[in-house]
């Protein structure tokens, strides 16, 4: 009898971590989705891209790049045009969890690429490159 108790137990953990995990997975990107992200070259570390909220009073800088995600899919890529000015290119995002891995895919104009979220809060994202092979 103790061996099914242990065993309900641990069935039970098992269940609410895969639940957590869901939700922690879940609440990523609900602080992801909605939110312009703009590229944060200064906060840059460990082979890690940093991003900030459009609302966040960035140091000056030539122009930066941002992402603004929504929630049917579509990014919008705030880019730096030709002439100095800002255009913005549609493309689609789509978001996975394998292996551990947050991962966040951007189809845009022809290109593809891949990040790994490493963390996101309300003030600050923290993405892998992904190298494609």
């Amino acid at each position: 009898m103790k061996f099914i108790t242990k065993l309900s137990v641990l069935f039970i953990f098992s269940m609410f971590a895969v639940i957590l995990m869901a939700c922690q997975q879940e609440d990523m990107m609900k602080k992801v989705v909605g939110t312009t992200w703009i590229y944060s070259f200064e906060d840059n570390k460990d082979g890690l891209e940093a991003y900030r909220p459009s609302t966040y009073e960035f140091p000056p800088a030539r122009g930066r790049e941002g992402w603004k995600f929504e929630e049917n899919g579509v990014v919008k890529k705030q880019a730096i045009g030709p002439t100095d000015v800002y255009v913005t290119k549609e493309g689609k995002w789509n978001f996975s969890q394998e292996n551990n891995k947050n991962t966040l895919t951007i189809s845009l104009e022809n290109q593809k690429v891949s990040y790994e979220i490493v963390s996101v809060s309300d003030t600050i994202l923290f993405v892998k490159p992904i190298e494609e092979n």
